[in-house]
């Protein structure tokens, strides 16, 4: 379901990311939105910070939604997929994953491009959502419109889907441990049966 129909769509959701945020204390550090999901690269900087940012975000959207399209009803597929991501390369290559999305869906040229991305924001200053420094590496732009091995795809994927930890391995089996999250690191489905000689 196509949930960002014309540009007043998009720049509503903006808006509301941007106050949600000074609301909430939380650092934005990457977003890209698409026509019917949206990903954040956020830092909550209080407990509870997070949850309370995204139900006030989501609930403002789906009233705007619903007055402007005369609907009722569910918008969203459930609650939104949060994940941990380990500071070092793990972090830019989640940021580069973010970037690149409008880029990956053929939905522009370039990255910088899309004008609902933060990449669009950093290249061309053309919005202050952003609360993260502009620019992570010298030659970044280059960077994100280069495309990812599918095994980084893959892997964020299952970290989105999953919500598991990302990062190295022995990273994500400490933070899992911290967090209760190591149901997230084990293999889906029931076990093999054991064969009988």
């Amino acid at each position: 379901m196509q949930v960002f129909d014309d540009e007043d769509d998009y720049e509503f959701f903006l808006k509301l990311l941007k106050t949600g945020l000074e609301r909430e204390n939380i650092e934005l550090h990457a977003y890209c939105l698409m026509p019917n999901h949206f990903h954040l690269l956020l830092v909550p900087q209080g407990e509870n910070s997070l949850s309370k940012f995204m139900q006030w975000v989501m609930t403002s959207h789906v009233r705007y939604y619903h007055k402007k399209n005369k609907t009722s009803g569910h918008i969203w597929q459930g609650r939104f997929k949060s994940f941990i991501v380990e500071k070092d390369s793990y972090y830019l290559t989640l940021m580069r994953y973010i970037e690149a999305n409008a880029l990956r869906a053929d939905l522009s040229k370039t990255a910088q491009d899309w004008q609902y991305g933060s990449l669009s924001e950093r290249v061309f200053r053309n919005r202050k959502i952003l609360n993260k420094p502009y620019g992570e590496l010298d030659n970044w732009v280059e960077y994100v419109n280069t495309p990812q091995t599918q095994k980084e795809i893959d892997k964020i994927r299952n970290s989105i889907n999953r919500q598991a930890p990302l990062g190295n391995e022995n990273w994500v089996i400490k933070m899992a441990k911290k967090h209760g999250l190591l149901s997230t690191l084990k293999a889906r489905g029931r076990p093999k049966n054991k064969k009988k000689l």
